[in-house]
């Protein structure tokens, strides 16, 4: 069959035949390209099923700037189905266990806003395990090299960002809890900008 502008204009009307050898000719050529990336054969027929479910909406709004290339075009929105698919999958997969994921609040370098809440940092710091003391302080302190700290430890990056993460989030946890306990800290609170405010993830 020829791509062209009578062809998307039946697949826009939901012509019977046309869309029916839409669905027929394109199965086996996206089943064959997911089958690269896919053994389980529930994922593909669920992926070649959003593929032409993102075609003919595609098709609908006028996307196919070059109807003669409408192959092409299919491919590349099956391309994009399953890069979408293998993401989403990566970002809900568990971590191994004994490792947390990576705490998403802002970095603890952010924290570090002023003199004095630096100095109030290192009171928590050290009531942190000794070697989450020493990670934190090597590294946002004195600007350390991750890799060499790595290194020097027997661990990958990986491994050493995996640790400091968790200590991060314990010392927020300390820093957190002693700033909304007292009337000094309340105080404090409330003369923050609202941008350290968010920063520090307390409610208005």
């Amino acid at each position: 069959m020829t791509y062209n502008t009578d062809f998307l204009a039946r697949l826009r009307r939901r012509d019977p035949e046309t869309c029916t050898w839409f669905v027929f000719a394109f199965t086996p050529i996206l089943e064959a390209k997911l089958r690269y990336k896919f053994r389980d054969h529930g994922t593909i027929e669920d992926l070649r099923n959003d593929t032409f479910y993102r075609v003919l909406i595609l098709v609908d709004q006028n996307r196919v700037r070059e109807p003669a290339q409408f192959g092409s075009f299919v491919r590349g929105v099956c391309e994009n189905v399953a890069h979408e698919h293998i993401r989403n999958r990566k970002e809900t997969d568990g971590w191994p266990e004994g490792f947390d994921p990576l705490d998403p609040v802002p970095a603890i370098s952010e924290l570090l806003a002023d003199n004095e809440l630096r100095a109030l940092l290192r009171a928590d710091l050290r009531k942190l395990p000794d070697e989450e003391e020493e990670l934190i302080t090597e590294i946002y302190f004195r600007e350390g090299d991750r890799k060499r700290m790595a290194r020097e430890r027997g661990l990958s990056v990986t491994g050493l960002n995996v640790k400091l993460c968790r200590a991060l989030k314990r010392l927020r946890t300390q820093v957190f809890d002693r700033m909304k306990s007292g009337p000094t800290d309340e105080t404090r609170f409330s003369s923050m900008s609202q941008g350290d405010r968010k920063v520090l993830n307390v409610k208005s």
